[in-house]
């Protein structure tokens, strides 16, 4: 698998975003980071592009967390230090998301602003709308359709048009997987958006195969039908004593026989400091 192939899966996840992300993402999605021990309190992250013969110019993220170890905040600094994005999240009861507000700076565009309100059945602890406005102006809503089993069977997308998407949904309990439907208007299908069923457990999208340490961390990212001289991204960690990780170092890597990793070349190198509640 060449590298290209890795930006084809991404351009397509964006290809998607743009034609219509799914609204059930903002309840589907895991959280960002999920501690291993006590819950996070702040997490500062610092990212390096490795490329041979230039200097790297660090990115910063600082994460705050709620005491559940959900996070409320998220700030991303470029290697000059300015402000490039900055993410709050509010919850019901510690843990159920009822608001989402980010904005971002866009090159040539300006602050760019989207924020999402979630509403909940308190009984059944399901969200029933999710709302979402961009540059404070309504851009989309959904209603949300539970089943008897009390999952979440499917969701109805309206712009002030009308009718926009329905997004189907289908739970694949041995994969770990949710798989979301994205049908037009007209019933064609417009994309596909997965998420794990539960993100503490191992899992894998379609287009790209994993392989795990024992405590549950990536080792390998390879696309599903690779073979032996493919390329793949190879994962290490260092860990602190919650048993999280506190550098991760991504090398881009050659398959060999039985899948040994051959010709290893740092890409990436991130670090964290992180405090506990």
């Amino acid at each position: 698998m060449c590298r290209k192939s890795l930006l084809l899966i991404l351009l397509t996840t964006i290809a998607l975003a743009v034609c219509g992300q799914p609204m059930l993402s903002h309840w589907f999605s895991p959280q960002p980071d999920i501690s291993n021990g006590n819950p996070y309190r702040s997490i500062e992250e610092t990212s390096e592009v490795i490329i041979p013969g230039l200097n790297s110019s660090p990115t910063k993220v600082v994460k705050k967390f709620n005491e559940m170890g959900n996070i409320i905040s998220s700030n991303t600094y470029n290697s000059a230090g300015g402000l490039t994005s900055e993410i709050t999240w509010d919850y019901m009861y510690g843990n159920l998301l009822v608001h989402k507000y980010q904005r971002s700076f866009v090159n040539l565009r300006g602050w760019s602003e989207e924020e999402v309100t979630i509403e909940w059945d308190e009984e059944t602890e399901l969200p029933t709308r999710i709302e979402v406005n961009k540059n404070k102006e309504p851009w989309q809503w959904a209603t949300l359709i539970a089943g008897a089993d009390k999952r979440i069977e499917s969701a109805q997308v309206f712009n002030s048009k009308g009718l926009v998407y329905t997004e189907r949904v289908m739970y694949m309990e041995p994969s770990n997987l949710i798989r979301v439907r994205i049908h037009r208007a007209n019933n064609s299908l417009a994309g596909t958006a997965s998420y794990p069923i539960n993100p503490l457990k191992p899992y894998s999208f379609e287009s790209v195969a994993r392989t795990y340490y024992p405590n549950g961390d990536i080792m390998t990212e390879t696309l599903t039908h690779a073979v032996k001289g493919d390329q793949a991204y190879f994962y290490e960690y260092e860990y602190d004593h919650e048993g999280n990780w506190i550098e991760k170092r991504t090398y881009q890597v050659s398959l060999g026989r039985g899948d040994r990793i051959r010709n290893k070349k740092l890409e990436n190198k991130v670090t964290r400091k992180i405090t506990y509640h």
